[in-house]
């Protein structure tokens, strides 16, 4: 912590040090600055959402369910656990085209594009 107050300390003493003439351009270079960090920080926020997966052994059981569902060998039990994995994979899925959509907002690109290149191929 200490450092980063030297640091602001020493970007104060440099401010005043300015000319008035200059301090439109540090002023707008600061904000610009703190626009592209905040971005980021909302680009990483989405992409956690974006790359959510099943761990491996949830994601196996959740593989071996579809396998059972799809030869319709589920007993009652497991057509339980099928439904709430279900529930919860459409869920994340919605949340991620949203964050999708916030993602592709921010970086000013065309939805269906940023889709397909962070949507991995079945």
């Amino acid at each position: 912590m200490e450092s980063a107050t030297v640091s602001r300390q020493h970007l104060h003493q440099l401010v005043e040090q300015l000319p008035a003439t200059a301090l439109a351009d540090a002023t707008q270079y600061l904000e610009d600055l703190t626009q592209r960090m905040t971005q980021f920080a909302q680009e990483v926020e989405l992409l956690s959402i974006i790359q959510r997966r099943l761990p491996d052994s949830q994601q196996a059981r959740w593989q071996k369910l579809r396998e059972q569902f799809a030869t319709e060998t589920l007993d009652d039990r497991a057509y339980q656990e099928f439904l709430t994995y279900s529930d919860l994979l459409e869920a994340w899925n919605a949340e991620r085209v949203g964050a999708i959509a916030t993602l592709a907002q921010l970086r000013q690109v065309n939805f269906q594009s940023l889709y397909a290149m962070l949507t991995p191929p079945e």
